[in-house]
């Protein structure tokens, strides 16, 4: 085996672990980031759903209701 052959293959074995070692560099970030956005969405989920059941607790007829009984007779206005 020549010397200059030598010298290519270990020159092409290190520029092929430095090149493995940025793509798991750059996975391990694209993952982390992957898992903020399905983290942050889910969070959102959740607030929207609060939202939601908060609304339905506003316009529930029965929940009109009560509030209605607890405030009292509302005054309706004579025309």
């Amino acid at each position: 085996m020549s010397r200059a052959r030598l010298i290519f293959i270990v020159f092409y074995l290190t520029a092929l672990l430095t090149a493995a070692t940025a793509f798991r560099g750059a996975s391990s970030r694209i993952f982390n980031k992957c898992s903020t956005a399905v983290i942050t969405q889910n969070r959102l989920r959740q607030q929207l759903w609060q939202k939601q059941l908060e609304l339905e607790e506003l316009i529930n007829p029965n929940a009109v209701f009560e509030r209605i009984k607890q405030k009292g007779k509302p005054e309706v206005p004579i025309e």
